[in-house]
Protein backbone atom coordinates (compact mmCIF):
# COMPACT_ATOMS: atom_id res chain seq x y z
CA UNK A 1 0.00 0.00 0.00
CA UNK A 2 2.87 2.34 1.01
CA UNK A 3 4.61 1.39 -1.88
CA UNK A 4 1.39 2.80 -4.51
CA UNK A 5 1.60 5.87 -2.58
CA UNK A 6 4.87 6.45 -3.05
CA UNK A 7 4.54 5.71 -6.59
CA UNK A 8 1.44 8.17 -7.17
CA UNK A 9 3.58 10.81 -5.12
CA UNK A 10 6.73 10.19 -7.50
CA UNK A 11 4.96 9.76 -10.71
CA UNK A 12 2.81 13.33 -9.74
CA UNK A 13 5.63 15.18 -8.91
CA UNK A 14 7.53 14.38 -12.48
CA UNK A 15 4.11 15.01 -14.51
CA UNK A 16 4.69 18.45 -12.73
CA UNK A 17 7.77 19.42 -13.18
CA UNK A 18 7.58 18.26 -16.67
CA UNK A 19 4.40 20.62 -16.97
CA UNK A 20 6.52 23.25 -14.96
CA UNK A 21 9.13 22.97 -17.87
CA UNK A 22 6.73 22.93 -21.07
CA UNK A 23 5.10 26.18 -19.67
CA UNK A 24 8.72 27.84 -18.97
CA UNK A 25 9.54 27.09 -22.38
CA UNK A 26 6.21 28.08 -23.91
CA UNK A 27 6.32 30.88 -22.04
CA UNK A 28 9.97 32.02 -23.32
CA UNK A 29 9.43 31.54 -27.19
CA UNK A 30 5.85 33.61 -26.39
CA UNK A 31 7.48 36.32 -24.95
CA UNK A 32 10.64 36.59 -27.12
CA UNK A 33 8.39 36.45 -30.26
CA UNK A 34 7.00 39.47 -28.69
CA UNK A 35 9.96 41.53 -28.03
CA UNK A 36 10.86 40.55 -31.92
CA UNK A 37 7.83 41.34 -33.15
CA UNK A 38 7.50 45.21 -32.09
CA UNK A 39 9.73 47.83 -34.18
CA UNK A 40 11.90 49.76 -32.50
CA UNK A 41 10.72 52.93 -31.24
CA UNK A 42 12.36 55.61 -33.47
CA UNK A 43 13.73 58.46 -31.11
CA UNK A 44 12.78 61.80 -32.50
CA UNK A 45 15.48 64.17 -33.36
CA UNK A 46 15.85 67.52 -31.86
CA UNK A 47 14.22 69.73 -34.36
CA UNK A 48 16.38 71.85 -36.72
CA UNK A 49 16.39 75.31 -37.27
CA UNK A 50 14.25 75.37 -39.84
CA UNK A 51 11.73 73.23 -38.53
CA UNK A 52 11.23 75.73 -35.19
CA UNK A 53 11.66 78.67 -37.79
CA UNK A 54 8.78 77.22 -39.43
CA UNK A 55 6.87 75.71 -36.58
CA UNK A 56 7.19 79.14 -34.70
CA UNK A 57 7.10 81.80 -37.26
CA UNK A 58 10.32 83.21 -36.24
CA UNK A 59 11.47 86.43 -37.90
CA UNK A 60 15.03 86.78 -39.28
CA UNK A 61 16.19 88.75 -36.50
CA UNK A 62 14.43 85.96 -33.87
CA UNK A 63 16.00 82.91 -36.32
CA UNK A 64 19.73 84.58 -35.86
CA UNK A 65 19.00 85.24 -32.52
CA UNK A 66 18.28 81.75 -31.90
CA UNK A 67 21.41 80.43 -33.82
CA UNK A 68 23.61 82.44 -31.12
CA UNK A 69 21.73 80.59 -28.42
CA UNK A 70 22.43 77.43 -30.22
CA UNK A 71 25.90 78.42 -30.99
CA UNK A 72 26.84 79.70 -27.11
CA UNK A 73 24.37 76.65 -26.06
CA UNK A 74 26.71 74.17 -27.86
CA UNK A 75 30.49 76.09 -26.76
CA UNK A 76 28.90 75.65 -22.94
CA UNK A 77 28.19 71.59 -23.66
CA UNK A 78 31.34 71.17 -25.31
CA UNK A 79 33.43 72.70 -22.36
CA UNK A 80 31.26 70.52 -20.03
CA UNK A 81 32.06 67.55 -21.65
CA UNK A 82 35.97 68.50 -21.83
CA UNK A 83 35.90 69.12 -18.08
CA UNK A 84 34.02 66.01 -17.69
CA UNK A 85 36.62 64.47 -19.17
CA UNK A 86 39.30 65.64 -17.64
CA UNK A 87 38.02 65.00 -14.18
CA UNK A 88 37.56 61.52 -14.95
CA UNK A 89 40.53 60.88 -15.90
CA UNK A 90 41.93 62.67 -12.63
CA UNK A 91 39.45 60.00 -10.84
CA UNK A 92 40.82 56.83 -12.60
CA UNK A 93 44.58 57.98 -12.24
CA UNK A 94 44.30 58.14 -8.31
CA UNK A 95 42.37 54.92 -7.86
CA UNK A 96 45.46 53.46 -9.86
CA UNK A 97 47.63 55.18 -7.73
CA UNK A 98 45.87 53.89 -4.97
CA UNK A 99 45.37 50.58 -5.86
CA UNK A 100 49.52 50.72 -6.65
CA UNK A 101 49.95 51.63 -3.42
CA UNK A 102 48.32 48.05 -2.03
CA UNK A 103 49.89 46.08 -4.81
CA UNK A 104 53.20 44.50 -5.06
CA UNK A 105 55.24 45.63 -8.20
CA UNK A 106 54.08 41.99 -9.93
CA UNK A 107 50.63 42.08 -8.95
CA UNK A 108 50.84 46.21 -10.53
CA UNK A 109 52.11 44.49 -13.57
CA UNK A 110 49.69 41.80 -13.43
CA UNK A 111 46.91 44.68 -12.69
CA UNK A 112 48.05 46.66 -15.78
CA UNK A 113 47.86 43.69 -18.14
CA UNK A 114 44.55 42.88 -17.13
CA UNK A 115 43.20 46.43 -17.49
CA UNK A 116 44.98 46.65 -20.84
CA UNK A 117 43.25 43.47 -21.58
CA UNK A 118 39.95 45.15 -20.62
CA UNK A 119 40.50 48.50 -22.75
CA UNK A 120 41.09 46.30 -25.91
CA UNK A 121 37.76 44.20 -25.07
CA UNK A 122 35.76 46.92 -24.84
CA UNK A 123 37.13 49.40 -28.19
CA UNK A 124 36.66 46.02 -29.86
CA UNK A 125 32.90 46.00 -28.96
CA UNK A 126 32.17 49.16 -28.85
CA UNK A 127 33.34 48.77 -33.08
CA UNK A 128 31.49 46.39 -33.44
CA UNK A 129 28.04 48.14 -31.89
CA UNK A 130 28.90 50.37 -34.69
CA UNK A 131 29.10 47.92 -37.31
CA UNK A 132 26.32 45.92 -36.49
CA UNK A 133 23.91 48.92 -36.67
CA UNK A 134 22.20 49.99 -39.71
CA UNK A 135 23.70 52.83 -40.99
CA UNK A 136 20.49 54.90 -40.82
CA UNK A 137 20.22 54.29 -37.29
CA UNK A 138 24.72 55.85 -36.82
CA UNK A 139 24.39 59.32 -36.05
CA UNK A 140 26.41 61.36 -38.34
CA UNK A 141 29.26 62.73 -37.55
CA UNK A 142 29.90 66.06 -35.80
CA UNK A 143 26.85 68.72 -36.31
CA UNK A 144 26.11 71.55 -35.09
CA UNK A 145 22.41 71.42 -33.05
CA UNK A 146 19.77 73.02 -34.47
CA UNK A 147 21.11 73.61 -38.07
CA UNK A 148 19.37 71.65 -41.01
CA UNK A 149 20.50 68.62 -42.27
Amino acid sequence: MKDKYKLWIALSLVVVFGLGVAVGVLSEKACLSKNKSKPPQKQEPFPTMEVISKELQLTPEQEAQIREVFKRSEERFEAFRKEVHTRLGELRDQLKSEMDSVLTPEQQKKMQEMMDRYMRQRKRNSSERREDKPRDQIPPKKEKKGEGR
